[in-house]
């Protein structure tokens, strides 16, 4: 039910480029877009996206496959807690999955963060599986959530490593199918190989390492914002995690974390048992990422950023429940009671409108009904530049209207270049009050920007102006020209 009540939210930052993408081609244009350098992830997503819109173009239908996936993460993170650390351990993991603010944004995100994440817990289900029975059909369906895993997102080769590392460790009688299995898999990712080439020549891959540099104030925000908070790309006035999930939710998250340590130390020092070859599995899953990231970015482009995390939540969550459940039958309750509480706050939280995805459906909609054809839009929404033309006032939008953009290129059909001029904004309200004479100016603008547009020149004058909280507060604003 929380991802439900979070589905209906407007597209934002590059979920535009997926609608832009899955809205303007057919599945081969959507296949041969994403290959180029307009897009620095793999298909699969997009695909599935795709072939979910063909019942209906909307928000919703766009986000069906991270819904699904989303849901799916939490029976398979009890699995993996079950097949690793215990029964009780996977259904305290499997709760934490569904209330982490992590997991819930991502479960509605239109990119292919969710379908990463559940494709690699059924490719280590598998291998599991396969590993215990040796049965083919679990080697088979090994081999192909690994391949699927990989078009889904690049980021996956740090866990899918850490895997087949552990299972040649573990099972040395399991190596050749192993071996065979991640060729196979390998095999099915070469047609993608050029596609992956583009990608890493993307100056879009620069430009994010500028963005979120590979520094100890950044690194330590992603994790922070990872594990605990809200898990935007960006840390905005309302998502610092003092306010998601709060300074309260901390306090018991931090209590019962340290519980938990302290009482799992206690047991592990009394017994010393020597950890079994599942719980290393899921420790290894939970570090691979972070590590893998950190030693890449520390000698090349910078992967280590919050939403590359992902894949590492639910072999964390596992691993948590675990030292959780192992602090003795007194401290457990105290902890367990203490962690969920504070993820289930955050977790409220996220249902807010000042945490949601800025409302650009409602401001479109007030557009809409009070545009008349003459009129002029001033389309300020433009945040920050995404891999795609449009932005969210353009998706949201039912109807034509005379649009001149501020904060961001003119450009609507291609992606985004450094070469394509953004207008100062005293120019745009310039050119729009001209086009506008003697009809009404609408100005939509995200906060960053409406504090940057000027009004428009006499005898233009403001007649009426709407609000919109979200995690990037919007409003409009209707200017009448006073000529008539």
């Amino acid at each position: 039910m929380l991802r439900l009540a979070l589905l209906g939210q407007s597209l934002f930052a590059d979920e535009l480029s997926t609608w832009w993408i899955v809205s303007s081609n057919g599945l081969g244009g959507v296949v041969s877009t994403v290959h180029t350098d307009a897009e620095i992830t793999p298909p699969l997503s997009f695909a599935l996206s795709w072939l979910a819109t063909r019942i209906h173009l909307s928000p919703e239908w766009l986000r069906l496959p991270s819904l699904v996936a989303g849901v799916a993460i939490v029976p398979f993170t009890y699995l993996l807690g079950l097949r690793t650390v215990g029964r009780w351990a996977g259904v305290l993991a499997a709760g934490l999955v569904t209330v982490s603010p992590f997991m819930l944004f991502y479960s509605v995100e239109a990119r292919g963060y969710a379908l990463m994440v559940a494709l690699v817990l059924v490719s280590t289900l598998a291998m599991l599986e396969a590993a215990r029975d040796g049965r083919r059909r679990w080697w088979v369906l090994y081999a192909l959530a690994t391949c699927a895993a990989v078009y889904s997102h690049y980021i996956v080769v740090f866990a899918l490593g850490a895997q087949l590392a552990w299972l040649l460790w573990a099972h040395s009688e399991a190596r050749q199918p192993a071996l065979l299995a991640n060729g196979a898999a390998a095999l099915g990712f070469l047609p993608w190989v050029t596609g992956l080439s583009a990608d890493f020549g993307s100056p879009t891959t620069r430009i994010l390492s500028q963005l979120q540099p590979f520094k100890v104030d950044a690194i330590t925000t992603s994790l922070g914002h990872w594990a605990v908070g809200y898990p935007t790309i960006f840390v905005f006035p309302h998502t610092q995690l003092r306010e998601l999930p709060g300074r309260a939710a901390l306090a018991a998250l931090a209590l019962g974390v340290a519980i938990g340590a302290a009482g799992a130390a206690a047991h592990w020092l009394r017994r010393r048992p020597c950890p079994a070859p599942p719980v290393v599995l899921v420790v290894l899953l939970a570090l691979a990422t972070p590590v893998g990231e950190a030693l890449v970015s520390a000698v090349g482009t910078n992967l280590f950023g919050t939403r590359n995390l992902a894949v590492a939540w639910p072999p964390a969550a596992v691993v948590l429940a675990g030292v959780l459940l192992a602090a003795g039958p007194r401290l457990r309750i105290a902890a367990v009671a203490l962690v969920v509480a504070g993820f289930s706050v955050g977790a409220a939280k996220m249902l807010e409108d000042r945490f949601a995805r800025p409302d650009y459906e409602a401001a479109a909609a007030y557009v809409d009904r009070g545009a008349r054809r003459d009129d002029v839009v001033v389309d300020g929404s433009v945040a920050f530049a995404t891999p795609g033309p449009v932005t969210g006032l353009d998706v949201s939008l039912r109807r034509p209207h005379r649009i001149l953009r501020a904060g961001g290129p003119q450009e609507r059909d291609d992606p985004f270049s450094a070469a394509d001029p953004v207008l100062p904004a005293p120019r745009v309200m310039r050119l729009a009050a001209a086009a506008a004479r003697g009809h009404r100016l609408f100005v939509v603008a995200s906060h960053p920007i409406a504090r940057a547009l000027p009004p428009p020149p006499a005898p233009f004058h403001e007649v009426d102006r709407r609000d919109y909280p979200g995690l990037l507060d919007l409003s409009v604003r209707v200017y009448e020209d006073g000529r008539g």
